[in-house]
């Protein structure tokens, strides 16, 4: 409870205590492993990602909440849900849907100046509303194809309201989470609704009309997205936005690989509600940043206009017509100084501070205690063990580079702890500086290890060092993955 009551200070203090790994006491006095090793993480999030399982209670609540979505899955539905979405977010997709989400911004400029006094004097304005309306026309036009009109000043619709809402909602009955998998499992349907209805938790019936609310409206966007590209007939009309081109993905694929109508509407609400909240989030930080950082400002200002005048007379307009531009994709993915500022922000504050994961694989040493020295691991099965990048203090005072992880086990990743690691970002890591992404080689971003590689989510790589200490290549080492570099997972 402390991690979520002090945060940021509560959770640096900890690492900065015990080491990359400590062991914390849950709900009645569980034991949890709460850490951001890199070679832990590498393995609990790529070598043995099947071993480490979201828990319980985050699938059964997401299930309820948004359906059937790559987050409320495991296993091989989780696998296939992936293997169908991965390409939806490639590159000449991306580039597809940018031109639809471009001429938001300007949307919101307009709005704003509106908003100024007519005398050209100045005026406080609450930007925070404005980044929530924004990010919502960004997800709908650019996930679901349609506006949702979040920008105009008429009422929001019911739908705009229960993306705002789910969340907050949520958080009021967050106690009650850890129950969430038992009832599932053993209360039918029908006296879930009897419990909803009798218990003195109003906030659980709001969660029950927001969420019948999101259902029913991502439905209707998928039938008639659905309707829209059979009628198509195979054109390019309906290739402007991410749903059109799930569906069409989904279509062309094997019987077996195909996602059900339920996975379907459940990937729409998934990123629908992630979207938005993320990208609020990530932009509200951003511009805070900003305003506080009045050079990297000027110098990132400077760095869109100049691209955008070279575009201007590239495209045979003249130079003064520059705010009138849009980037292309590869251009606009390809401002240094700008990529930099987005993920230094990201580094420091991702939208997500925690991830949840717990070890479900048989081993052969229940009894052992977390924390373990390597000399008492006599009959721990391989997998049952975290290597460690940074050696820490067992509880018996002795050094020890593994950790023995029982079935079972809740093991909480901090993002926060891995981005801030002064091990990888050096001595200034708790500073937002961009210019640490600049270099080729990531200059101010330590390896890992001699030679180790630092690598997104996404696949993206940047060599730290291409030769180790003794001179080997690095082309053979694990990478190191650092899940909250560009916010979360």
């Amino acid at each position: 409870m402390q991690i979520m009551k002090d945060g940021l200070e509560y959770t640096l203090g900890l690492f900065e205590r015990y080491g990359g790994v400590v062991k914390v006491y849950g709900v009645l006095g569980v034991e949890q492993l709460f850490l951001h090793d890199p070679l832990a993480l590498q393995h609990i999030l790529v070598k043995d990602q099947d071993a480490f399982e979201e828990t319980d209670m985050f699938i059964e609540t997401n299930k309820l909440l948004f359906g059937e979505g790559l987050i409320a899955t495991l296993g091989e539905q989780h696998k296939k849900q992936r293997r169908m979405l991965n390409p939806v977010f490639s590159l000449a997709n991306l580039r597809r849907v940018l031109p639809r989400i471009q001429p938001i911004a300007n949307e919101v400029v307009e709005r704003l100046r509106d908003t100024l006094p007519k005398d050209g004097g100045p005026r406080e304005i609450d930007l925070l509303p404005w980044i929530k309306k924004a990010t919502i026309e960004y997800v709908a036009r650019g996930i679901i194809g349609v506006s949702l009109d979040s920008l105009e000043p008429t009422e929001a619709s019911e739908y705009t309201n229960a993306i705002c809402s789910v969340s907050q909602v949520a958080m009021r009955v967050v106690f009650i989470r850890p129950l969430i998998p038992w009832v599932v499992r053993n209360i039918s349907l029908y006296l879930r609704n009897k419990l909803v209805d009798w218990l003195p938790l109003p906030a659980l019936r709001e969660l029950r009309c927001l969420s019948e609310v999101m259902e029913k409206s991502s439905r209707e966007a998928y039938l008639a997205k659905k309707a829209e590209v059979n009628q198509s007939g195979g054109s390019d009309r309906s290739y402007g936005d991410l749903m059109s081109i799930m569906l069409r993905a989904n279509a062309s694929s094997l019987e077996k690989s195909q996602l059900t109508e339920t996975e379907l509407i459940g990937q729409i609400n998934t990123f629908v509600l992630a979207g938005q909240e993320t990208s609020t989030s990530t932009l509200g930080r951003l511009l805070h940043v900003l305003a506080r950082e009045q050079d990297a400002q000027k110098r990132l200002r400077s760095e869109v206009r100049d691209a955008k005048t070279r575009h201007a007379l590239a495209c045979g307009m003249e130079a003064s017509e520059w705010e009138s531009v849009s980037l292309p994709y590869d251009i606009l993915t390809g401002l240094p100084y700008l990529d930099a500022v987005v993920r230094e922000t990201l580094r420091l504050h991702p939208p997500t501070s925690i991830m949840n994961r717990v070890y479900v694989l048989v081993n052969h040493c229940s009894s052992r205690s977390l924390l373990t020295a390597p000399s008492q691991l006599y009959s721990a099965t391989k997998d049952s063990v975290l290597p460690l990048q940074y050696p820490i203090c067992s509880a018996t005072g002795e050094q020890v580079s593994t950790v023995y992880v029982p079935k079972g086990t809740n093991v909480m990743i901090s993002i926060l702890g891995a981005n801030r690691d002064k091990h990888v970002w050096g001595q200034d890591a708790d500073e937002w500086r961009p210019e640490r992404w600049l270099t080729a080689s990531y200059e101010g971003i330590n390896a890992t290890s001699p030679g180790a590689r630092i690598v997104s989510e996404f696949g993206e790589e940047s060599v730290a060092s291409s030769v180790d200490e003794q001179g080997s290549s690095n082309k053979d080492r694990a990478d190191i993955r650092y899940p909250g570099v560009f916010g979360s997972m």
